[in-house]
């Protein structure tokens, strides 16, 4: 076969200043990482808690991997859960105040099986506009009918949720917004949930570890854990690890288990990394000092890019878009960032609307002021 057709839209793609390529990374992924031997401070990361290159989780893991090996070799439904895997889920749902919990490849994977097998033929899903692509990916491969709503459009999700044409009704959210960095009203959307009997799933993704006085979440922190129905968070932000996981009552994890197939048919993780899961979620159980100095550096960043008349839209978590709108002087911005030493990544449509690109900085808890202003020193100059 010619691919010349995969040529032409790749093409496309580069006369719109839209394609993507991949930068290799010759370090640990901390508040400063080296390419191509230089260092950069890294403002694009999702390890919020400066978790990922931890040395008690390294040595979690390499003591796990002494016990158990590295691969799991098969589905857990095949050759069974290792022991670090139950442990694990155990921790979680002890954690997020479940009744069970079950571990994924991917957060994208969790939401998939959540969204694929419990609403059925008959039943509504709602979503926010701007979830996730892995909550719009499986909402749309859903046997359920699907809807979406703007966080305000209160009166909208009302009278879908009165409608008397459905089943059931799941109403499905980020906590934090990925690319907006601002918060879903929870209380509203319990509120609602409560008035119609629907059921109400949260994503804490960019949540979990950083909110919450144990590091469960918005939810957690707002005092609504228990009305939040089923919880899907991701080991691969905060925790420095990899994969996803869902806590629920236990009927939904055994539902899950024995129907979700980007379960039942995923190899799973390895052994050693439920182990350094494991000891991520110990950390960041007691955690509390990175999460004031995340927010405080949140905070600082913020009120920096304010008074330089910069667009963060209505951040107020420590994920902060700086929006330019046309996607050529975005990538320009990124790259003469880069040249200066800092590596921020240029989003663009479709992972955001048409006209929003943006900057997504992103900040850690070890990030330093003197870190910080250097970017906006920069910023300064080049916006």
């Amino acid at each position: 076969m010619e691919f010349d057709f995969l040529k032409k839209e790749l093409n496309n793609l580069e006369q719109k200043d839209l394609f993507r390529k991949l930068i290799a990374i010759d370090s640990a992924a901390g508040t400063t990482i080296r390419i191509d031997n230089c260092e950069k401070i890294l403002f694009c990361s999702n390890n919020y808690l400066n978790l990922a290159a931890d040395s008690r989780i390294i040595a979690a893991a390499k003591q796990a991997m002494d016990k158990y090996g590295f691969g799991s070799a098969a589905s857990r439904l095949i050759s069974g859960s290792i022991k670090p895997h139950i442990d694990l889920e155990k921790k979680l749902a002890d954690l997020l105040g479940k009744e069970a919990s079950l571990v994924f490849s991917t957060g994208f994977m969790a939401n998939l099986s959540i969204l694929q097998s419990i609403p059925q033929k008959g039943d509504l899903i709602l979503l926010d506009k701007l979830d996730h692509a892995s909550i719009i990916d499986a909402a749309k491969s859903s046997d359920a009918d699907f809807r979406t709503y703007h966080r305000a459009q209160y009166e909208k999700i009302e009278n879908l949720l009165a409608s008397s044409e459905y089943n059931r009704k799941f109403i499905v959210t980020e906590s934090i917004f990925s690319m907006d960095g601002d918060f879903a009203d929870l209380k509203k959307l319990v509120e609602l949930k409560k008035k119609y009997n629907a059921c109400l799933i949260v994503d804490e993704a960019h949540a979990f570890g950083c909110f919450g006085e144990t590091g469960a979440g918005l939810a957690s922190e707002l005092g609504l854990l228990n009305e939040v129905d089923i919880v899907v968070a991701t080991l691969s932000k905060s925790a420095g690890c990899t994969g996803g996981f869902v806590a629920a009552d236990k009927c939904v994890i055994d539902f899950l288990i024995n129907k979700a197939r980007p379960f039942i048919y995923t190899t799973a993780l390895p052994p050693a990394n439920s182990a350094a899961a494991i000891c991520a979620v110990e950390i960041i159980q007691n955690a509390q000092d990175r999460r004031i100095r995340l927010k405080e550096n949140s905070d600082y960043l913020r009120a920096r890019l304010k008074k330089l008349g910069c667009n963060t839209a209505d951040s107020t978590s420590q994920i902060i878009p700086v929006i330019i709108g046309d996607n050529k002087k975005t990538l320009e911005l990124s790259r003469k960032l880069f040249e200066k030493g800092f590596y921020v990544s240029a989003i663009r449509p479709p992972t955001v609307a048409p006209g929003t690109s943006r900057l997504r900085i992103s900040l850690q808890s070890e990030h330093t002021k003197q870190q910080i202003d250097s970017l906006c020193e920069q910023l300064a100059e080049l916006i």
